[in-house]
């Protein structure tokens, strides 16, 4: 085998599996380079690791995974390099590519990092490594040790999206379903742009992908659609760009692409990149359901988070998808440097104010920590994060008791805000009336039975299927 590439697992995920949309594209361009690959996901993946890597006896082995799993990712690449020392190790993905020079001086088993968009450079790698026998120190992106130095290789952006192909679901093993949030029926998810126009300090995604948002062609779209459905029928599309609408021409010829597959689809929108107009025209192309990120009630907040939106577009949008019947769930965070109690408490009066607007809404206790962010950059100034904090073990320095891990990932909290007071804020959000409305309580309480059915009827029957085989 030339080409092996391993996503770690991620959680028990009962219901629903996501495809790794990223890694996807990266198995689909070797492949089509004429490379024998192979896409191990252990999400669904059952058999003996140490003798199958034995068996499969791959050139090259690429490891992906998020800082949660980075762990994984980690023992992965150990386990790897024991039973094949003369297998290469790549890894990649967004958390590698933030903690590259870290990761290659204290995990010896990996043997490049490939930082930012990967398929190109993978690809370029792969080709050095098993057939030209070229020099591959000067391949754009790549990480590598030089003695007891790394280099970093500056990244190169793909600005035209259209040299990726369409990923190939064939490479995928495994029953990959999604369901559709609210309404009956599965999805399947599709990205149609790369990059993210905001700049939040909590988020990598302006960073990962830098200068600005690129669009796939949309022939290249409706086509990945129609070879979606000539596969499996499914009822509708989750968009998972990191904000769909952030180009309003992009949005409109993605609306007139879908419209003919008569579809269900949501996806991420940022305030200030729509109206009611562009609302209205993603509605009648079969958009139902939208998530908004506001973070905070608080204007002079957003700023200081460079979320770039304000109060009052929030609540125009809202208002907006309230009349067209488009539901909308928005989404708060509480913990943010130098934010009060008092302020928390403000915005849950005004969750309870706007309840009418406000289909569904998620709150976070707490700010996560993300390498390449400018939140990390923050604690480690502040002293949040300790001198000692280190992405490559899995526990933070007791010396700072602010910082707590949940699953991989670690949570901040703020002096002023600690753990107890984010924790009386949920309680608050519990107990202070703001289910109180019938209406209000009837529409989460039905909505969340429907799509509770929904997972169990499309688990039940996917069960069916395979005991008939």
């Amino acid at each position: 085998m030339d080409i092996l590439l391993i996503y770690p697992a991620d959680g028990l995920r009962f219901f629903q599996s996501m495809v790794p949309l990223g890694m996807l594209s990266v198995g689909t361009v070797v492949k089509e380079a004429g490379y024998q690959v192979k896409l191990l996901d252990l999400n669904h993946y059952r058999g003996n690791l140490k003798k199958d890597l034995a068996f499969w006896h791959p050139r090259v082995i690429g490891i992906g995974g998020t800082t949660p799993s980075r762990m994984k990712s980690y023992r992965i690449a150990a386990l790897a390099k024991k039973i094949l020392p003369d297998t290469t190790i790549v890894y990649a993905g967004v958390h590698a590519t933030f903690t590259a020079p870290e990761v290659l001086a204290k995990i010896p088993a990996i043997d490049y990092i490939i930082m930012g968009e990967g398929e190109l450079s993978f690809r370029e790698l792969c080709d050095a490594l098993i057939r030209t026998g070229s020099d591959p120190e000067k391949i754009s992106g790549l990480a590598f040790r030089r003695g007891s130095e790394v280099v970093q290789n500056p990244s190169k952006r793909i600005n035209d999206l259209s040299v990726l192909p369409i990923p190939d679901r064939d490479l995928l093993e495994g029953d990959y379903h999604l369901d559709m949030d609210f309404i009956n029926g599965t999805a399947e998810p599709i990205i149609t742009s790369r990059g993210c126009p905001a700049m939040c300090n909590f988020c990598s995604a302006s960073r990962m992908f830098p200068g600005g948002v690129r669009y796939r062609p949309m022939d290249q779209v409706g086509k990945e659609i129609a070879y979606l459905l000539e596969r499996r029928p499914f009822s509708g599309l989750k968009v998972f760009d990191s904000t769909f609408t952030a180009g309003r021409d992009h949005v409109l010829r993605f609306c007139e692409t879908v419209k003919p597959f008569n579809l269900k689809w949501e996806c991420e929108i940022r305030a200030d990149t729509v109206d009611y107009e562009l609302l209205t025209t993603m509605k009648d192309a079969g958009c139902y359901y939208v998530n908004m990120g506001l973070e905070s009630s608080d204007d002079d907040r957003l700023k200081k988070i460079a979320k770039g939106i304000s109060t009052d577009q929030a609540l125009q949008v809202m208002a907006d998808c309230r009349r067209l019947g488009i539901l909308v769930k928005v989404f708060f965070t509480f913990g943010h440097p130098g934010q009060t109690f008092a302020q928390c408490k403000q915005d849950i009066r005004f969750i309870k104010k706007h309840r009418k607007s406000i289909d569904f809404y998620a709150v976070t206790p707490g700010l996560k920590v993300y390498p390449g962010t400018r939140l990390e950059k923050e604690a480690h100034d502040s002293g949040f994060l300790p001198p000692d904090f280190s992405w490559v073990t899995s526990r933070p320095s007791l010396k700072n008791l602010l910082l707590l891990e949940t699953s991989n990932t670690f949570i901040l909290f703020q002096k002023q805000l600690g753990a107890l007071r984010l924790l009386q804020i949920v309680i608050i959000l519990l107990f202070s009336g703001l289910y109180s409305s019938r209406e209000f309580m009837w529409r989460m309480i039905k909505e969340n039975i429907k799509n509770l059915s929904t997972n169990v009827f499309n688990w039940y029957k996917r069960l069916s299927t395979k005991v008939h085989k």
